[in-house]
């Protein structure tokens, strides 16, 4: 949808930001199409190992970032899980899409279970100077499938909210949905837990936020040849938008996609790559905002080849802060930023 353009409350000229947010999810991200296997759990191993390094990268360049996180993973053990579960869960029609199937097969802790709980990462990410948690929702909960509605969304939010408290942190400011699906009808329920910012969209028609079966092969394909070469316009931001009051659309501009060789071993990755160090050149030169994204398992696909682009990442957005002013910033602080101070 359409992002409504507000002027700045303040006259005074301000520096772009560049704003990062990260779906941090584990197993609870890809359960509908991706069983734990040796494979796979290798796979979450290589993620797990990868975030310590990551936040080490974020802190030597001064990089804020908001780590979206699904509330299963903050649960210390599985009675704690299980006390905190919703009061109404959704009944998705297809039901590969429901978490709650998992319950039986869920290990003991983190320690016995990696791939389903994480406090100890968490702690991790929130003793690092300017990271925030933000919520992806408890279960990782699909607005645009069949079978759930608003009082499960709510009461699924409710239940991200306290699962947090419980383990010593503030309630969440920053929402990101889950595969990206959004809807407006459900906005006021954000509201009501707390919320004031959420992910939304780039303003373009490959970007439309949809179901997973809806979204078509057309749109797959763009999304895909549009992370390599720019034939459908920036998608920097000024500022940002209302819906609904108080609720702060921050929208996406680009996915880190991460490293495949039958695709980026052939020249690819640079181009990749450069095409988003180009879009943070535009957007300091010209003060405005870009905000990247992706999920820590993504860097896990080729951790060298992923890790190199990122780190190309941090250190052109400190060169860029140090030429135009350019700041670093989470959902959250960007959302202080441009929000009108209290008379």
């Amino acid at each position: 949808m359409p992002i409504a353009r507000i002027k700045s409350w303040s006259s005074v000229s301000k520096p772009g930001a560049f704003i990062i947010s990260l779906d941090f999810e584990l197993h609870w991200g890809l359960f509908d199409h991706t069983p734990l296997t040796d494979t796979s759990r290798a796979y979450f191993d290589r993620t797990r190992t990868l975030i310590p390094p990551t936040l080490e990268l974020f802190a030597a360049h001064g990089i804020a970032a908001t780590w979206a996180t699904v509330g299963m993973l903050f649960a210390r053990n599985k009675a704690e899980l299980e006390e905190c579960l919703p009061t109404i869960r959704p009944a998705y029609r297809n039901p590969l899409l429901d978490p709650y199937r998992l319950l039986e097969e869920v290990g003991e802790d983190e320690a016995a279970d990696p791939y389903h709980f994480a406090p100890g990462l968490i702690a991790r990410v929130a003793a690092t100077p300017g990271q925030v948690l933000g919520s992806h929702t408890f279960g990782h909960y699909y607005c645009l499938e069949e079978g759930q509605d608003a009082a499960s969304f709510g009461a699924d939010l409710q239940a991200a909210q306290e699962v947090a408290r419980r383990s010593g942190y503030a309630p969440a400011s920053a929402l990101v949905f889950p595969r990206n699906q959004y809807r407006a009808d459900y906005f006021p329920t954000l509201g009501t837990h707390g919320f004031s910012a959420y992910r939304g969209n780039p303003d373009l028609w490959f970007w439309r936020s949809t179901s997973g079966s809806d979204i078509t092969r057309r749109q797959r394909a763009v999304r895909l040849m549009d992370n390599y070469v720019s034939f459908i316009g920036d998608t920097l931001f000024e500022d940002t938008g209302l819906q609904n009051g108080r609720l702060w659309n921050i929208p996406s501009s680009r996915f880190l996609r991460p490293y495949v060789h039958k695709i980026d071993g052939y020249g690819g990755q640079r181009l990749k790559i450069r095409r988003i160090l180009r879009e943070m050149d535009a957007a300091a030169r010209q003060q405005k905002n870009y905000h990247l994204w992706w999920h820590p398992h993504n860097l896990a696909t080729h951790p060298e080849k992923n890790m190199a682009g990122l780190r190309e990442i941090t250190g052109h957005y400190r060169a860029l802060n140090k030429q135009f002013g350019w700041e670093s910033h989470s959902m959250e602080s960007y959302l202080k930023k441009i929000t009108p101070p209290t008379p």
